[in-house]
C-alpha cells in the first residue's frame, strides 16, 4: 500500500514530463510507420493543450510527404467534450505558425484497394483556427499547386480575412497578393469575394460544419465569377 501511494504521488508530481515523453514516443512511432523521420519539441499539458515547436519531418521511405517544417503548432482540446460528444467536440483552438508542407503524391506507397465512399468533412472540426505564414506545395507533373504565405483567422466571434501571398494552380495560372473576407459562426465557414484578378473572383465558398454531429455528409456551396 505504501509503495502504491508513493508511485501515485510521484506520478502526480512528475505526470507532465512523463505524459509529454509518452506523447512524443507514440508520435515518433506513428511517423516511422508512415516512413517519416520526425524531430520536434513538445510543451504544454497533455490533459488540455499541447504546443509543438520546431517540427521537421522528412521521408525515410516511400511517402507522399516530401518535407514538413513548422515553427509552432498550438492545439487546445477538451477531453471532456470528446468523452461526452465525440471527436467533433475535441478540438477547441488550433494555431499554426510558420509552416511549409511539401507533398508529392507520385512518391506515395501503393494503396490497398478500398470501397469507394462519399466525400465527407473531417470529424474533428476546431472551434477556432488560425494560420500565420503557412505554405502548401503539391508536386504535379506539369505545374505545382502552390499556396504561399497564407494567413487565415477563423474566429466564431468576429469576421476575419484570408490573405495569400501567391496562388498557383496546376494549369499554370498564377495570382499574387489576394485576399477575401471570412466568417466562422458555429463552425460554418464562409469565404466571400476572394479577388484573384479584376476579372476573376470567388464570390462565395461555404463549408458548413455546424451540423457535423447530425449528418454524415455536410454539403458545400461555391460561386465563381470569371470575366
Amino acid at each position: 500500500m505504501i509503495g502504491l501511494v508513493v508511485c501515485m504521488g510521484l506520478l502526480i508530481i512528475f505526470h507532465r514530463p512523463i505524459l509529454l515523453a509518452t506523447v512524443r514516443h507514440f508520435a515518433s512511432r506513428y511517423a516511422t510507420k508512415e516512413n517519416l523521420k520526425m524531430d520536434f519539441r513538445l510543451e504544454g499539458n497533455p490533459f488540455s493543450y499541447l504546443t509543438v515547436r520546431n517540427l521537421h519531418a522528412v521521408p525515410i521511405g516511400p511517402s507522399a510527404i516530401e518535407s514538413v517544417d513548422v515553427d509552432s503548432l498550438y492545439v487546445d482540446y477538451s477531453l471532456l467534450g470528446f468523452a461526452r460528444h465525440g471527436v467533433s467536440h475535441l478540438l477547441q483552438n488550433v494555431e499554426l505558425r510558420g509552416a511549409q508542407v511539401v507533398l508529392n503524391p507520385a512518391r506515395a506507397p501503393p494503396r490497398k484497394p478500398r470501397p469507394k465512399k462519399k466525400p465527407t468533412l473531417p470529424d474533428a472540426f476546431p472551434e477556432r483556427i488560425r494560420l500565420v505564414d503557412a505554405t502548401l506545395i503539391i508536386r504535379k507533373s506539369s505545374n505545382d499547386f502552390v499556396v504561399e504565405h497564407a494567413d487565415l483567422d477563423l474566429n466564431p466571434r468576429a469576421p476575419g480575412e484570408l490573405r495569400i501571398g501567391r496562388l498557383q494552380l496546376p494549369p499554370g495560372d498564377n495570382w499574387s497578393s489576394i485576399s477575401g473576407q471570412t466568417s466562422y459562426t458555429n463552425k460554418n465557414f464562409i469565404l466571400r469575394d476572394l479577388a484573384l484578378s479584376v476579372q476573376e473572383q470567388i464570390r462565395l465558398l461555404n463549408i458548413d460544419g455546424s451540423r457535423i454531429d447530425s449528418m454524415p455528409f455536410v454539403p458545400t456551396s461555391s460561386s465563381w465569377l470569371c470575366g
